[in-house]
């Protein structure tokens, strides 16, 4: 067994990172809904579980697509850099660079709770306003645990790990006692239960391994996510994160929490929407100093919205792109693209995603992609899942896939707009995470060609929300399969216009880019009102000087 002392690589050998992977995933998903359920902070949008879980799957994927022949620091990476690039929401981002820190210590030849604290470190630096009481506490806590204990004579790898988790379940547990929005709900914090489990599956994968048994080769192949194993040695998270006294909750911070840098007077959690994506630069590109675009880029974002997390880098491999993973809670949509579009000048901008914080989870699932930021802010806010495109990056059928896998077993509605292969992709995805995930979603795929057909989407899901035995996806088919379309220039806007409405109509909708005159818009609308038809009008958010024009009816 080897001393505390030993190199991560020493400690944690392929085969005990091939299973630590899919255990930390596994356990994320048997507890995603539990861990959702006390996700107050910082925003109360019920998702950081599904989150973690999210990001620690395609962690695993990665590493399970390795080498047989592959050695610890290279599957550490892997699993760092999977679950950077398939990370979601706050929780996940601030997971994959925990995971990306323990990669390059272990790159280095550092010990195992040498890694600990640099993974804790790297993780609190992506943040831009960290705060007490969360994931990044639970870190910190559960590196200075396993320090100590690496400290003390005769120390093993496995009492360092055991040290590890007991300081993230004391941090976890304290938690309701540092933030106030955990004391009122009376709830731990979900990100740093997440961090249990993942730290938990570490410390079941290396006593596995170490177990009298087959010899290391023959387990690297071992799926140890099976029952079997986990009734001799299961994950546990050991915590009850409900139930907890409210009493005290005054106490521990006067009045609402309020994030760093307020957005120009729109309440906190008015109307937020969570913006990520990913950048990629070339292995070796100059420009930025080390660390440079991660401080920049979480420079930019901070003038836009709060919750701002910047993760990646260049240090887990030369030969591949280097990657960051962005993240910011906005109101202005419009602001957090331009950012990204500035960066897609520096690299290369991978489409971006778009949801709206306080949309309560349905049983339906909407998947859509535009350019137009406008129309994306609106889908969002109707509930959908909105990819949007950075030229010159299109948005292809595996990201649509993902974002379908990701809402787990439930029916996804996807607006596809360019005849994307969206259900093999799917089906693709789903055989890889079924071993985790249990049934694949059910995948309805609708066209979408013209912008104005993903606006008629919007009301129809607005319309829906008033409604909650609504057949959604029926009622979005209907409204698709009765739309007349045209996308014009404004100089011929009224003729497509009058030439639509000859062949009747109740409602048009008009979807104006941003350089078309306010004066022509209002003419449209009279022509729509002539022929006794309701006109909604939404602008694009887009330069130009385009009319995209749908008549239903």
């Amino acid at each position: 067994m080897p001393d505390a002392d030993a190199r991560v690589t020493a400690a944690l050998d392929a085969a005990v990172v091939r299973s630590w992977a899919r255990l930390a995933a596994g356990a994320l998903g048997r507890e995603r809904d539990a861990i959702d359920h006390v996700n107050v902070f910082p925003v109360a949008d019920g998702d950081t579980g599904t989150n973690m879980h999210l990001t620690a799957r395609e962690g695993a994927r990665s590493v399970a697509a390795a080498p047989d022949d592959a050695g610890a620091a290279a599957l550490l990476r892997r699993l760092a850099r999977g679950a950077l690039l398939g990370a979601r929401g706050n929780s996940g981002v601030i997971l994959s660079e925990w995971l990306r820190g323990l990669a390059v210590a272990a790159t280095r030849g550092d010990t195992l709770a040498r890694a600990l604290d640099v993974a804790a470190g790297t993780a609190r630096t992506a943040v831009a306003h960290p705060e007490p009481g969360t994931i990044l506490t639970a870190a910190d806590v559960a590196a200075a645990a396993a320090h100590d204990v690496a400290a003390r004579p005769g120390a093993r790898a496995d009492d360092v790990l055991e040290a590890a988790v007991r300081g993230a379940r004391e941090a976890a547990l304290s938690s309701v006692d540092t933030l106030a929005p955990l004391a009122r709900a009376g709830v731990l914090d979900a990100g740093a239960c997440g961090l249990v489990l993942v730290l938990d599956a570490l410390r079941v994968a290396r006593r596995f391994a170490t177990a009298p048994g087959p010899e290391p080769a023959e387990r690297a192949g071992v799926s140890v996510a099976t029952t079997s194993m986990l009734a001799v040695m299961p994950v546990t998270l050991g915590l009850e994160m409900t139930g907890h006294d409210t009493a005290h909750a005054d106490a521990v911070e006067p009045g609402p929490w309020t994030p760093p840098g307020g957005h120009q007077g729109v309440p906190w959690g008015a109307d937020e929407l969570e913006v990520m994506f990913v950048l990629r630069r070339p292995a070796g590109a100059d420009e930025f100093p080390d660390g440079g675009v991660a401080d920049t880029l979480r420079a930019d974002l901070a003038t836009v919205g709060g919750s701002v997390v910047v993760v990646g880098g260049a240090d887990l491999g030369s030969d591949e792109d280097s990657a960051w993973q962005a993240h910011v809670h906005t109101p202005d949509l419009g602001a957090a693209l331009a950012v990204a579009r500035r960066w897609a000048g520096r690299g290369r901008v991978e489409p971006v995603h778009v949801r709206h914080l306080a949309v309560p989870d349905a049983g339906l699932v909407v998947v859509a992609s535009t350019d137009a930021p406008a129309l994306a802010a609106e889908l969002a806010r109707a509930g959908a899942v909105v990819l949007v495109p950075v030229a010159p990056v299109g948005v292809h059928a595996r990201d649509l896939a993902l974002a379908a896998v990701g809402a787990g077993p439930r029916t996804v509605l996807v607006l596809r707009n360019g005849g994307q292969a969206v259900e093999p992709a799917v089906r693709r995805l789903a055989a890889e995470h079924e071993a985790e995930d249990g049934a694949p979603p059910g995948v309805v795929v609708l066209d979408t060609p013209t912008d104005v057909h993903a606006a008629v989407v919007v009301a129809v899901l607005a319309a829906a929300a008033d409604d909650p035995q609504a057949d959604v996806a029926q009622a979005v088919r209907d409204a698709l399969g009765g739309l007349r379309a045209a996308a014009t220039d404004a100089d011929d806007a009224e003729d497509a216009l009058r030439a639509l409405l000859d062949g009747g109509g109740e409602v048009v909708t008009l979807l104006a880019d941003d350089l078309v005159r306010p004066e022509l818009v209002a003419e449209l609308a009279d022509v729509a009102d002539e022929r006794g038809a309701e006109c909604v009008l939404l602008r694009t958010g887009r330069a130009g000087t385009g009319v995209a024009i749908g008549v239903e009816g």
